[in-house]
């Protein structure tokens, strides 16, 4: 992608906590769609850059748009994710993630609540 569409520019930095990082220099950025009246299901768009994190996730599907990660799961297995690639978190999955490529990736989380 040599062009960067219009949803670069809206997207608001959402940094991640220093004690995350693992290696690198990661840098997050959201861009909220929607949100449940009770705060507690969102959707919207990701972006990472390079670097390697830890994470603990929401309950949380997503689509990989662009970019390349790889993600070491709390069991031990690996997952790779790109372009067109779907995958689904359980809440309070432990992860490792390693942004190879500036990954942007659309979600539907549920942030718990009710």
């Amino acid at each position: 992608m040599d062009q960067q569409h219009e949803i670069f520019k809206t997207l608001e930095a959402d940094p991640l906590d220093p004690g995350q990082v693992i290696d690198g220099d990661p840098r997050t950025f959201d861009l909220t769609l929607s949100e449940s009246a009770d705060g507690t299901q969102l959707t919207g768009f990701w972006l990472c850059t390079p670097g390697r994190f830890s994470d603990t996730e929401l309950e949380e599907s997503f689509l990989v748009l662009q970019g390349q990660a790889e993600v070491l799961l709390g069991d031990g297995s690996r997952i790779e994710v790109g372009p067109g690639d779907i995958h689904t978190f359980s809440a309070g999955e432990q992860t490792v993630w390693t942004v190879n490529a500036t990954l942007l990736k659309s979600y539907w989380a549920r942030t718990g609540g009710p």
